[in-house]
Parts: C-alpha cells; sequence; structure tokens
C-alpha cells in the first residue's frame, strides 16, 4: 500500500515491491506469486494506455476511474511505487488538477514498469 503520510511526497522512498505484501496475497504459493504476477501485469498492461489517453484527452474524470484501479492492483501486489504513482494522478483526476499532470501520468507509468520488471524477477 503506498505510504499514506499526505507529508510523503518521494515515492523513491518507497518500496517497488513490497514482498511479503505479495507473499501473502499469494498465500505463500511461489506458483501463485507468479500467476498473480502475470495477471497483474497483463491486466494493468491492458489498462493503463486507457489511463494515458484520458489525460492527453484531459478526460479526467476518467483517467481518475482508470488511475483509481491501476493503484488498487498495484496495492494489492505489493508494487507500492506504482500504487503512491498510481495514486498521485487519481487525486489530480478527482481534483480536476491539469498542471503537472503529463509528468505525474509519465511517473506512473515509469514506476509500472519498475514494479513489471520486479515481478518478472520472480519468475527467473
Amino acid at each position: 500500500m503506498p505510504n499514506e503520510n499526505p507529508d510523503h511526497d518521494d515515492p523513491q522512498a518507497t518500496p517497488v515491491l513490497n514482498l511479503d505484501r505479495l507473499r501473502e496475497s499469494s498465500g505463500h504459493d511461489r506458483a501463485v506469486m507468479r500467476e498473480l504476477a502475470e495477471l497483474y501485469m497483463a491486466d494493468c498492461g491492458a489498462k493503463l494506455p486507457t489511463m494515458v489517453e484520458a489525460a492527453e484527452a484531459i478526460e479526467l474524470h476518467r483517467m481518475h476511474r482508470v488511475a483509481h484501479g491501476l493503484k488498487g492492483a498495484s496495492a494489492a501486489m505489493g508494487c507500492e511505487q506504482a500504487a503512491w504513482a498510481f495514486r498521485v494522478v487519481e487525486e489530480m483526476g478527482r481534483a480536476g488538477e491539469t498542471q503537472g499532470l503529463e509528468d505525474a501520468v509519465r511517473a506512473a507509468e515509469d514506476a509500472w514498469r519498475r514494479a513489471c520488471d520486479s515481478l518478472r524477477g520472480l519468475a527467473a
């Protein structure tokens, strides 16, 4: 789960992947962990372009909804930096904030890619 401290402004201080969270989600079963990781990467990979498109079109309500789902999926998987970054995009959409939106969306994409790299490492 992303750090819920509103004063916490550094996603880099948050782990890319909280393995304890992932182990809990998978019942400590390595095969289930890999399966959950594959599902997360596929599902979020399919939804991420929608969030980006909505941001580019300044469709903030749609962007907010998609970012909310991506945040929840990331948090459930223990992908803490991604959950944090998606939360920022979600909150910007909710608030109707467009200043810095492009950077926030790019940061969320980058955090998701780092999470996927860490999850792929589990399969090795």
